[in-house]
């Protein structure tokens, strides 16, 4: 949209113009961070069965082993997983302790 085009229409009408042009943008952030949700639930949800290295986790998940550890990497730097004991050449993962309610 030319700058000539802006200044014809209303700030109601650019910012329409704007919604319907990024459209495939949003659809694709919003179901790329969908995806990732339900891949940290899948998991979480096998942490909570135990430990475990990321190749075990990859497996029980179907996931490849870089993409766990990608995930179980991130996880770790914001607390909600925390590195076991070590198995062979491999550091198990468990969930974190959840943070005790403060009254």
């Amino acid at each position: 949209m030319s700058t000539e085009e802006r200044k014809q229409k209303t700030p109601k009408e650019v910012m329409n113009a704007l919604r319907t042009a990024r459209q495939p943008q949003v659809r694709a952030a919003t179901a790329a961070a969908k995806e990732q949700r339900q891949v940290i639930r899948k998991i979480t949800e096998q942490l909570q069965q135990g430990p475990g290295t990321v190749p075990e986790i990859a497996q029980a998940v179907g996931l490849e082993p870089d993409q766990v550890l990608w995930y179980v990497a991130a996880l770790k730097k914001y607390g909600q997983v925390l590195e076991a004991d070590k198995a062979g050449a491999y550091f198990r993962y468990r969930l974190a302790e959840p943070a005790p309610a403060t009254a």
